[in-house]
Order: structure tokens, then C-alpha cells, then sequence
């Protein structure tokens, strides 16, 4: 039975209540609280010009004001700033909100890396949000089609695939946090800039995680209007993108707007053997209105309404036979080439998102508040070749939504007081429904390669999500002297998750339309209490309680050294994706305790930056995915569970540099060692110690170097040379799979180290006004896995060998962008 005939019976509850009534509450709670505070501050009001409307980019000649840094500082934040450089004589300095309050990143006594909006644009990056990583030490975030990315950073994240399972990343999008990893793919257009905190970030933050923060801030409306654009590329694979943005002042001194726009439309790079269609394919659109709203001089309003929406077609997974001869099941031997794909069940997904936000600053007096309500949904329809391969073994169907709603608010003293603070609440709420079919056809019905004696199979997965978390949090700064400060934070925060989920099997499969058959399944279903049917309710709360405290030195003006320790932590869950109701088991909170010492410079009179970190992290009840015997069974499964301890220690090394006018530079060193401590896992053969074994996805080398080189021309014309290179040592996928005797096609699930060079060069008229632009990325064709999964079962039918999700391989194409 489908979700929506489930919604229709009332066996799941209608959820547009549930949106409904908090977000009306929220807003009104958000504009009376404004209103009184208003009143009772009134009197301490002093005129205040607001940041949309008075404040310009920093440049060397006039350095960013504001309450947050001296004055004099003009450096930004070091390597991955990436931005190109302000004038001819120093590098370009950047304001961030990491600490919640504007201030120069380089004062920011935490490991940040800053990506500005123009140089992405410049790259040709951004068509999914998981490329800003790729210029990141010690982070990654592997995708494919714009899917869902497995975000990573110093060895935490999340290659679970639950659409209720968060990420230990947070992602925020204009400050609003975003709880379904699979929204969190999408492109990045009119772009300001994108903040990467790295280490656990329990304080300030709307939801706690272990692994680190990522802001991405869209460009915002001014009164000026003059930093509109529009950008055509055209490149490999009909790969087709229009982007652009248009803005200005609509009420004299009172409101701008922006409205900001990406279309993507890409062939696909994948060549399926079975049906002779090119495989990989996807379109991708989006759409932001902002407006800008002046109330008064001390009061703005900042409404940004957003949506998307997403589709893919035809396969992109290959599979790698391990057997005789190559096979990979049932005698099938697939091709050896990485860009064939052969696959008979359909491949396609269609998304959708919306997403509402109100910010609300307001100047009372030396005090500042901000409110932060927002609202998203999500919504998806996959269709997926469960084998992978032409045979007919396994089919499957999701039907899937989220919805959530949040509400912040903040209370700030000047930065520059001597003793200031920042205090304030949040609140979230999310409702996830997902209906989930998989099915095995009867032979000679639909298309399919001859070879399966698998049985006519069909099972189906139900369940509703709801999370609901209130925190309380706040963070103070005192000055000892002009040189030494130190800052306390801490968090309190309670969440509570409960879970209703239905399994059932089918008996005697038969369908009244094998064209829609997971919505026209007409056999009998098993009874509950046997094998693999089952219902489950359950419920859990988990209060925690999370702290940081970091002590900071000032050298002198432009050197600076600081030291933190951070504790994380990241709510429990369950593992939804249990076909054994011995496997739906809750998953404990996990844990981290970071130790960070940290060094920020500026040499040369601003034409260098140098920073470094180094951390140690203690990481207890670690959230992981294993293959392995389900406690309390004889049944082998992949599933969710806790690990007891692992460790994680490395070093960063960032680094800007403008050795001439013309020459920019910008690199960065990642060095990390991980294990795991006391892990064990149960298997058909015994148990295995996994103690020792990497984390996933954490090389013990990365590195990234990147140049451009300006050539001036007559009337102000130029031509930029530019390239790239980066590198990532080798690296699992799985933590039971990283040697023979763990698995013995444990090579075929990690990637050995791999480097990627890109090129573009671009010729640009005066201003800015006209730029050309051709590139060729992945130069040398380098052939590399995104990831890699086992060989499945169905049955008596077991895969050998593995499924493989390749990178894309060497593309080129010209970008033409016009600004006005």
C-alpha cells in the first residue's frame, strides 16, 4: 500500500498541522517579543546604521567596521579564503559570522576556512554544494548527481543514508539549520560566501554536532544595485547551466530585493549497455526572492523565500564482478569499464524543496536581538535498480518527505566591551514520512537479462519521524588585557525523537499493474511476528549538556595564538533501516572531547597569511554502519550501531599569498591519523576485532594548491591564467573492510590516493563588465571513486564483488559571464 492510500486510511496522521500551528506561533512569538523588548528598551535606543544598508566589502583602504575587531584589522582569514585579492598591494580582508557576531576571520580563535562567493563563481564550482569542501584540509564530501553528500570533516560524519539520521556536520543555509542531509546536495548560486568551522560546534549553534559547521550566506540586497550578473556555461556531456542574479532598492531608503535563479541541465556521462540510453543525466533548478526591509534605523527584517527542484535519470552505479571469470551473479560478467552502467529496472528521482526564513535585527539600545524563523520542506519520489545489474532480483520504490521548523533567538552585549556575551534559545521541530517498496517481478514480464532464479519477492517499509529539541545557550568573552581574552561557552539542550515503523512481507506476490507495481500490490502480506514483518513504536529523550572554553593570545597586531577544548555531542537515533526487528534498535548519543592550539598570522604588510591547528579528538560511542550478524540473530545485515571509542589527531596548514600583483597564491596541508578502540563485530565466521581500523573517508595526507596569474591589457582588460591541484592519500569507505582478512575485496571499497589538476583561462573587459571563460577539469583524466558498496543478497542469489560509484571524468567547456 502506497504512503499516500496509508494517509488517506488514517493510518499516518496529516502533518500539515503540525507545520502549521509552530510556525504561526513562532512568527508571532518573534514579532510581539520584538515589540515588547522594543518598549522597555526604548529609551536606551541609539541610532544605528544597519549592516544591509551601510556596510561596503571590506577593502584595504577602508577595513570592515565593526564592533566585533579593531578597527585595523584588514586580514582575512588565510588559505582558503580563496579570494582574489582586493587591490594590487594586499590581500582582501573578510568578515564572517562564525562566533554569531560580525568579526574579522582572522581574529577568530576557531579553525575556519572561508570561501568567497566570486571565486567559486570564477571556478565553475558550486553545482553541488559538496564541491565547497574539495578546498578544505582534512574534509570531504563525497556525491553523485547532486544526491545526498556524505559530509566529512577530521573524521566525523555520517555515511549513513537515513533520511532521519543527521548528518555530525551541520549544514546551515543563511543561518538556518538543515536537518535532511539529502537537502543539503543542492547548487550554489549568488553566493556571498561559505564559513567551514571545523571541530565540534555545541555552543552557539543550532544543533549540536561533533564534526564541525558549514554557513552558506547568499548574497544579500543592497540599495545600490549594482552587483547583478547573469552566467552561461556550456560544457562536456551537454552539460548546460544559466545562473544569475538582479537587485536593487524597490522603496527609496525603505526596502531592496533580490532575486537570484540557477537551471541546470546535464546529459550524463554513463552509457547503459542494456538499454542503449546514455545514464546519469539530471536537472537541477533553483530560485531565491529576498527582501530587505528598513523599519526603522535600528530595526531590519530580512524575508528569504527559496525553492527547488531536482531530477535524475538513468543509472549511474557499476557494478565490479570478483567471481570466476569475472562474474558478479547468477553467471552475469559486467563490463570492466567504469563510464558502462546495465541496468533493466528503472533509475530516476524527482525532489523538491521550499524553504521560508524571517531575520530580524534590532538595535536596543548597546544591545543587540535577532531572530531567526524559518521553515523547510522537502519532498522525493526515487525509483531505483535494486541489483544494479539487467537481471530482474530486486526493484525498489521511496516515497518520501520532511518538514521542519526552527526558531532562534539571540541576545548580544558590544564585542568591544571588556566583559561581553552572547546569549539566546532554539528551537526545532521535524516531521519525516517515508514509504518504501521493494519488489522482484515475475520472469518474462518486464525486461530483463535471462539468468535470475531468484523467487517473485515483495516487502514494503512504513514508518513516521518526529524530533522535536529546545536548547538554551550562551558564550562570554573577558579581556584581561589589550592582548589576552578568554571565552567561555556552554549549551544546554534536550530532543526527542519517537519513531512508528511498519514492516511487512509479501505472500504470494501477485500485482493489478506491474507499470506502478508498488502501488498495485494485490497478494497477501505475512503475519506480523514473522521473519522480517514487524511493528515498532518507539520513543526517546536525551538531555546534554555541552561546553567550550578558549583562551586567546595577541603577539601583536597581526600574529595571534589561541587554544580550545570542545565538547560535542550528537543525539542518539534509531536505525530505521532494519529489515529484522532485532535490528530497530536506538543508537546511543555520541561523543567528542577536541583539544585544539591554533596560530594566526599575517606577514609582509598583508601580503601573506599564514595559519595552522593541531587537534587530538577523543570520540566515544561513534555512530557507525556495519556488516555484520544483528545481535540476538543468525541473520547478517548492514546496520546502525555504536562503537565504544575511537581517536582522531592532526595538523592544518593554510596559507594565502600575493607574491607580486599579478600572482595569487592559496594552499592548504591536511595530515590526520584515526582508529577505532575496543570494536568488535559479530559474523557468520566468528568475531572480528575491528580495533585499530581508520575511520572512514579520513586520508592520512590531502593537500590542495591553487594559483592564478593576472596578465593587464589596454583599457583596463585583462587575462587570468589560472589551475588547481589537489590531492587525497587513500582512504575506506567501510570500517569492516580494510584488509583480506576483513574482506577480501577490500581494495575495490576505499580508494587508493589519487591527484586533480584543472585549468581555465579567462579574459575580462574593464570592471568586470564581460568574462570569457574556457576551463578543463580532471586535466589528466583521472579515473577515481566517489564510493563503493558490497555485492548484495537476494535470497539464495549472492553478488561477488562489489558496486561502484565513479567520479566524473575529465570535462572542458566556455562560461560567458556579463555584470551590470
Amino acid at each position: 500500500m502506497s504512503r499516500k492510500k496509508l494517509y488517506e486510511s488514517g493510518v499516518i496522521p496529516n502533518a500539515s498541522l503540525f507545520i502549521r500551528r509552530p510556525l504561526v506561533t513562532a512568527i508571532i512569538g518573534t514579532l510581539a517579543g520584538s515589540l515588547i523588548m522594543g518598549n522597555v528598551l526604548a529609551a536606551e535606543e541609539t541610532t544605528k546604521s544597519t549592516a544591509a544598508t551601510t556596510q561596503e566589502k571590506p577593502t584595504e583602504d577602508k577595513p570592515a567596521e565593526n564592533a566585533a575587531t579593531e578597527k585595523s584589522e584588514a586580514s582575512a582569514t588565510a588559505a582558503t579564503t580563496n579570494a582574489t585579492p582586493a587591490n594590487e598591494n594586499k590581500l582582501s580582508s573578510v568578515v564572517v559570522t562564525a562566533q554569531k557576531r560580525e568579526e574579522s576571520a582572522q581574529t577568530v580563535a576557531t579553525a575556519i576556512s572561508v570561501l568567497d562567493g566570486k571565486d567559486l563563481l570564477d571556478r565553475g564550482a558550486g553545482r553541488s554544494a559538496s564541491e565547497i569542501l574539495n578546498y578544505v584540509p582534512n574534509a570531504s564530501a563525497g556525491t553523485q548527481q547532486h544526491g545526498r553528500p556524505r559530509w566529512w570533516i577530521r573524521g566525523v560524519g555520517s555515511g549513513q543514508q537515513q533520511i532521519d539520521f543527521p548528518s555530525q556536520v551541520g549544514i546551515y543555509l543563511d543561518d538556518v539549520y538543515i536537518s535532511n542531509a539529502s537537502a543539503t546536495g543542492g547548487p550554489l548560486f549568488d553566493i556571498d560566501r561559505v564559513e567551514v568551522l571545523r571541530g565540534p560546534q555545541g555552543t552557539l549553534w543550532g544543533k549540536n554536532t561533533t564534526g564541525g559547521a558549514i554557513n552558506i550566506l547568499s548574497k544579500k540586497p543592497t540599495f545600490s544595485g549594482n552587483d547583478n550578473y547573469v552566467k552561461a556555461d556550456y560544457g562536456s556531456y551537454n552539460d548546460r547551466i544559466v545562473q544569475g542574479a538582479v537587485g536593487g532598492e524597490l522603496v527609496s531608503e525603505r526596502v531592496a530585493g533580490r532575486l537570484s535563479f540557477y537551471d541546470q541541465d546535464y546529459g550524463g556521462s554513463f552509457k547503459n549497455l542494456f538499454t542503449g540510453k546514455t545514464d546519469g543525466g539530471l536537472t537541477d533548478s533553483g530560485i531565491r526572492g529576498q527582501l530587505l526591509f528598513e523599519l526603522t534605523p535600528n530595526l531590519e527584517a530580512l524575508l528569504n523565500v527559496n525553492y527547488r527542484n531536482y531530477k535524475t535519470e538513468g543509472a549511474i552505479y557499476t557494478v565490479q564482478g570478483t567471481g570466476p571469470g569475472g562474474a558478479y551473479v547468477n553467471g552475469y560478467r559486467p563490463s570492466k569499464s567504469n563510464r558502462d552502467v546495465s541496468t533493466n529496472a528503472e533509475d530516476s528521482s524527482e525532489s523538491s524543496q521550499n524553504g521560508i526564513s524571517l531575520n530580524v535585527k534590532w538595535q536596543l539600545g548597546k544591545l543587540s536581538l535577532t531572530s531567526i524563523t524559518a521553515y523547510q520542506d522537502w519532498k522525493s519520489t526515487i525509483l531505483t535498480d535494486g541489483d544494479y545489474t539487467p537481471l530482474e532480483i530486486s526493484r525498489s520504490y521511496t516515497d518520501a518527505d520532511s518538514k521542519q521548523v526552527s526558531q532562534e533567538f539571540r541576545l548580544a552585549s558590544p564585542r568591544e566591551d571588556r566583559w561581553n556575551w552572547l546569549t539566546g534559545f532554539h528551537y526545532f521541530k521535524e516531521d519525516i514520512d517515508s514509504y518504501a517498496a521493494t519488489a522482484r517481478l515475475p520472469n518474462g514480464t518486464v525486461p530483463a537479462l535471462a539468468g535470475s532464479t531468484a523467487p517473485t519477492s515483495y516487502n514494503y517499509t512504513n514508518f513516521s519521524h518526529k524530533a522535536e529539541s529546545y536548547a538554551i545557550f550562551g558564550s562570554t568573552t573577558f579581556n584581561f588585557t589589550e592582548k589576552l581574552d578568554s571565552t567561555l561557552g556552554a549549551r544546554w539542550s534536550t530532543e526527542e525523537k519517537t519513531l512508528d515503523l511498519t514492516r511487512r512481507v509479501g505472500a504470494g506476490p501477485t500485482w493489478s499493474n506491474l507499470s506502478s507495481w508498488w502501488d498495485s500490490y494485490s497478494g497477501g502480506l505475512a503475519a506480523l511476528g514473522t521473519a522480517g514483518s514487524f511493528s515498532k513504536d518507539l520513543t526517546k529523550r536525551w538531555d546534554a549538556f555541552t561546553y567550550d572554553f578558549t583562551p586567546q593570545y595577541k603577539i601583536n597586531e597581526t600574529n595571534r595564538v589561541y587554544a580550545k577544548y570542545a565538547h560535542g555531542i550528537k543525539s542518539g537515533g534509531f536505525n530505521s533501516a532494519a529489515t529484522l526487528t532485532e535490528a530497530l534498535i536506538v543508537v546511543k548519543p555520541e561523543t567528542l572531547d577536541s583539544y585544539e592550539l591554533g596560530y594566526k598570522s599575517e606577514w609582509l604588510d598583508g601580503r601573506l597569511n599564514f595559519n595552522t591547528a593541531i587537534f587530538y579528538y577523543d570520540y566515544q560511542d561513534v555512530q557507525v554502519n556495519v556488516v555484520g550478524l544483528v545481535p540476538g540473530t543468525a541473520s547478517s545485515a548492514s546496520y546502525l550501531r555504536n562503537v565504544d571509542k575511537a581517536a582522531v589527531k592532526g595538523i592544518e596548514f593554510e596559507a594565502e599569498a600575493l607574491p607580486t600583483n599579478r600572482l595569487h597564491l592559496v594552499a592548504n596541508v591536511g595530515l590526520q591519523d584515526s582508529e577505532f578502540k575496543n570494536f568488535t563485530v559479530d559474523t557468520a565466521g566468528g568475531t572480528v576485532d575491528l580495533s585499530g581500523n581508520e575511520l572512514v573517508r579520513t586520508p592520512r595526507f590531502n593537500s590542495f594548491v591553487a594559483a592564478d596569474y593576472r596578465i593587464p591589457l589596454d583599457n583596463g582588460k585583462k587575462v587570468v591564467f589560472a589551475a588547481d591541484w589537489r590531492y587525497v592519500g587513500e582512504q575506506h569507505y567501510f570500517v569492516n573492510a580494510q584488509n583480506t582478512a576483513q574482506n577480501t575485496n577490500y581494495k575495490l571499497l576505499g580508494e587508493d590516493a589519487y591527484s586533480l589538476v584543472n585549468a581555465r583561462v579567462s579574459f575580462t573587459t574593464k570592471g568586470d563588465k564581460v568574462e570569457v571563460t574556457g576551463y578543463v577539469n580532471n586535466i589528466f583524466d583521472k579515473e577515481y571513486l566517489n564510493h563503493a558498496l558490497p555485492g548484495g543478497r537476494s535470497g539464495a542469489q549472492v553478488a561477488t564483488g562489489t558496486v561502484a560509484q565513479w567520479a566524473t571524468p575529465r570535462t572542458a567547456g566556455v562560461a560567458l559571464t556579463l555584470r551590470f
